[in-house]
């Protein structure tokens, strides 16, 4: 069987802008599939805590007023992306994510981690958030 035919797990965020070192979160969603077949995703809708730029808006079409009004606080959500990943990465899932080496960076100002250990192994997944 070929490796995409296992069980994955993809992963994207879309955020206020392209500066891991500035910028925030502003939805994340995990997507479980085996092969093919879609069978499992979580999405989360976060409100940065900063104004979203017009350029991000354009690309991911989610404004300030949506974030605002709908989004969860970011602290609250990064926890629960995290804790959701590090459960996935525990059971030996591969996580596929998009644009990865971004993610790890997003705003640094404070950041969230979770370990997990399942069977002797022990992950660690760090994301950033508002404080």
């Amino acid at each position: 069987m070929s490796w995409w035919q296992q069980p994955l797990v993809g992963f994207d965020l879309e955020t206020t802008g392209t500066d891991p070192a500035v910028d925030r979160i502003v939805t994340a969603a995990l997507v479980d599939t085996v092969g093919a077949d879609r069978v499992g995703a979580a999405h989360w809708l976060l409100d940065p805590g900063v104004p979203i730029p017009a350029e991000a808006e354009a690309i991911h079409g989610i404004g300030d007023e949506v974030a605002r009004s709908k989004g969860r606080p970011a602290k609250e959500a990064v926890e629960e992306i995290a804790a959701a990943l590090c459960e996935r990465i525990a059971d030996g899932r591969p996580v596929v994510a998009f644009n990865a080496p971004f993610y790890p960076r997003t705003q640094s100002a404070s950041h969230v981690s979770h370990t997990a250990a399942r069977g002797g192994l022990k992950t660690k997944v760090g994301l950033g958030a508002v404080r």
